[in-house]
C-alpha cells in the first residue's frame, strides 16, 4: 500500500505537466480538423483524442516508474495469486482497484474513435495485447513492481468495463455521411428524320396524265 501510494504520489507532478498541453492541444486539433469537418465534430473528436494521448502517456509514466527499494522486478505467473494476497486482512485492496482503473479510460475513449474495437471482444484482446506489453516492460526495466499474471486479468476486465459503460456512446461521433444529391432521369428525345415533301404543279400532272391515258395523241 505504501509503495502504491509512493507511486500515485509520484504521478502528481507528472499530471500536472502534462495536462495544460493536452488542453493547448485539443484546440489545435480542433481548428484543423474545422477545415473538413463540421466545427461540433471536430472540437468533439479532437477532445477524446486528447483525453486518449493524455491518458496513455499518464499510464505510460506510472507503469514505468520505479516502487520500492529494490531495483529488481518480481515475476509471479500464478493466477489468482495476488488477487488472494490482496483481499487479506494484510494486503492491499487499493493494489486491485487501480489495476481494474488502468486500462479503464481507454477502453471507454479507443472504441469511440477506432471502429475496428466497437465489440468488446476486440477490445479485450487489445487490452490484452497492451496489459501484456506493460507487464513485459515493467519486468525487463526493473522498476521494483511485481510482473503478475493477475494484473494482465485485472488491467483487461478494466478496458471490458470502460468500453462497456461507453458502448451507447460509440457512434455519437461518427460523422454523418452526405446527403445524396438526387439527379432527375434523363429523358431521351428520339428525333425522326425529316421528311421531304415535293409540290408538284397541277398543270405538270394533268400533262403526265393525259400522256399515259392517250397515248396515241403523243
Amino acid at each position: 500500500m505504501e509503495a502504491l501510494l509512493r507511486a500515485f504520489w509520484g504521478m502528481i507532478p507528472v499530471s500536472a505537466i502534462a495536462l495544460p498541453y493536452a488542453l493547448l492541444g485539443w484546440p489545435l486539433l480542433a481548428a484543423r480538423r474545422r477545415r473538413r469537418l463540421p466545427a461540433r465534430y471536430a472540437t468533439a473528436t479532437a477532445g477524446v483524442d486528447s483525453a486518449a494521448l493524455l491518458v496513455a502517456f499518464l499510464v505510460f509514466c506510472l507503469v514505468t516508474m520505479p516502487v520500492g527499494g529494490s531495483s529488481e522486478s518480481t515475476l509471479d505467473l500464478v493466477p489468482g495469486a495476488d488477487i488472494t494476497a490482496a483481499l487479506r486482512d494484510d494486503g492491499s485492496l487499493w493494489q486491485v482497484i487501480g489495476n481494474v482503473l488502468l486500462l479503464c479510460p481507454l477502453g471507454a475513449l479507443l472504441p469511440i474513435r477506432m471502429r475496428r474495437l466497437r465489440t468488446l471482444m476486440r477490445v479485450a484482446l487489445a487490452a490484452l495485447i497492451a496489459s501484456v506489453l506493460v507487464e513485459g516492460t515493467q519486468y525487463l526495466i526493473h522498476t521494483g513492481r511485481v510482473t503478475s499474471t493477475d494484473d494482465v486479468l485485472l488491467n483487461t476486465t478494466g478496458a471490458i468495463l470502460g468500453a462497456a459503460l461507453s458502448r451507447r456512446g460509440w457512434r455519437s461521433l461518427d460523422v454523418p455521411p452526405p446527403v445524396p444529391v438526387v439527379i432527375p432521369a434523363q429523358r431521351r428525345t428520339v428525333c425522326e428524320a425529316p421528311t421531304l415533301t415535293l409540290r408538284v404543279p397541277r398543270s405538270v400532272w394533268d400533262t403526265r396524265y393525259a400522256a399515259i391515258a392517250h397515248p396515241e395523241r403523243q
